[in-house]
Formats: C-alpha cells, sequence, structure tokens
C-alpha cells in the first residue's frame, strides 16, 4: 500500500512550498499592478489639482467701496481752526 516515512513527507513538504510560493508570487503581481494602478490615479488627481486656477475673462466690477473719497475742508474752517 502507501507508506508515509520520511521521505514521503520531505517530498509532499516540498511540493507544498513550491505550490504555495507560486501563489504567493502570483498575489504579488496582483498586488503590484493595483498599487501602480493607485499611484497613476494619484499622480493625475495631484496633477489636476496643482494646476493654477483658470482667469475669467470677465473684467472686474469696480464698487464704491474700492473708490477712496478725499475730503474736502473749505479755506475758512481752516482758517478758523488756526
Amino acid at each position: 500500500m502507501f507508506t508515509f516515512d520520511r521521505d514521503t513527507a520531505t517530498i509532499v513538504a516540498v511540493l507544498m512550498c513550491i505550490v504555495a510560493t507560486m501563489y504567493m508570487y502570483r498575489e504579488l503581481n496582483k498586488t503590484k499592478s493595483e498599487m501602480d494602478n493607485v499611484k497613476g490615479f494619484y499622480g493625475n488627481l495631484m496633477t489636476h489639482l496643482s494646476r493654477p486656477p483658470q482667469v475669467n475673462s470677465i473684467p472686474d466690477v469696480e464698487t464704491e467701496k474700492d473708490e477712496v473719497l478725499d475730503t474736502q475742508v473749505d479755506e475758512s474752517e481752516e482758517e478758523s481752526s488756526e
């Protein structure tokens, strides 16, 4: 029949290690490709966010708040203050 001695156990252990190594290698490659996709997306996102804002072609309308008003002093008031 089938005897399970030291040589058979060693062969089974080596085969299991080979299968496990192949599985881990495939999973590592999948993870690497997913990380490359994430890096590409992140790079595209950063280039989009780092662009300077576009300047609108509509000119700014000056409001009364932006104007500086000069105060006028009459000559008669100036003389009285002396």
